[in-house]
């Protein structure tokens, strides 16, 4: 980041997650070219963009799922490309993850489901377990859910178990892949209330991958923009909606033309109808 890019963003000392100057393709395609952000601890910091702008490549990142083709990516300080695969397993711990499938496993309960990551990473007694598994449940609503199966809830209902397994391990850092995708606005409603208290309750910090400007702002604390590759806008919501930027107006106020055109590049209509083009 530059000095123009850096003014207003969270502080490095003061940052659970930070990638500096990454360059991503997948084979010739570009992804990005430059990505630099920095996520404050104890927040929400939600990352927007068109589709196709990276938002959840740079999830893959953090996780190490992915490795950027240059460029460095800290957690904690630790800069994880240099972690081996064992201690970059313990640093995961850390982490908990809500993906935009939910991904429960269709043979466990509800319960069986978030004392999976518990019983996986820890020596605790069934005892003990139990009651982590119900206190959770409980922050989510769903303790009286928890002999149900997967196939017996709504849509809503798994992304709310699958919030519960996330933070079972009470991790630093919880990530959201798009959590409001397909819910219908009850249901979306109760996840966005249980990201933000979720979030100052247990003193976590947030990344909600999100294209929905509505909720996302509601709830967070700092914005980032993705698009060309890069960050095109950053700040508060506030900021971001009084932003005089054209990028961060259209995709802020969902208009269909302007930065990001509306038509496809293409010849004059004129000549594509009568100079006898092939199709």
């Amino acid at each position: 980041m530059n000095q123009a890019e850096t003014a207003g963003t969270p502080d490095t000392r003061d940052s659970l997650v930070e990638l500096r100057d990454v360059h991503f393709s997948y084979d010739t395609r570009p992804i990005y070219t430059g990505l630099s952000l920095r996520v404050p601890r104890g927040g929400v910091t939600v990352v927007m963009g068109p589709s196709g702008s990276g938002k959840s490549t740079m999830l893959n990142f953090i996780g190490r799922r992915l490795k950027p083709n240059s460029g460095d990516v800290f957690f904690d300080g630790i800069d994880i490309d240099k972690l081996s695969r064992a201690e970059m397993f313990a640093l995961r711990k850390r982490m908990g993850m809500l993906f935009q499938s939910s991904a429960l496993l269709t043979d466990l309960s509800v319960f069986e489901n978030v004392a999976f990551p518990i019983r996986e990473h820890t020596a605790l007694p069934e005892s003990l377990i139990r009651h982590l598994v119900l206190l959770k449940l409980e922050m989510v609503g769903l303790r009286g859910a928890r002999d149900l199966m997967p196939a017996e809830l709504s849509g809503g209902m798994q992304r709310r178990v699958a919030l519960a397994r996330a933070i079972a391990l009470d991790p630093d850092l919880v990530i959201y892949d798009e959590p409001f995708t397909g819910l219908d606005p009850i249901s979306m409603g109760v996840i966005v209330k249980l990201i933000r208290e979720l979030n100052d309750a247990l003193g976590t910090t947030s990344i909600v991958v999100t294209h929905d400007v509505e909720e996302g702002c509601s709830i967070a604390d700092y914005v980032y923009l993705l698009g060309g590759g890069k960050v095109i806008g950053h700040g508060t919501p506030e900021e971001m909606h009084n932003s005089d930027s054209e990028d961060i107006r259209q995709f802020m106020n969902g208009l269909p033309d302007g930065p990001v055109a509306y038509h496809y590049p293409a010849d004059p209509l004129d000549q594509d109808l009568f100079d006898g083009g092939s199709r």
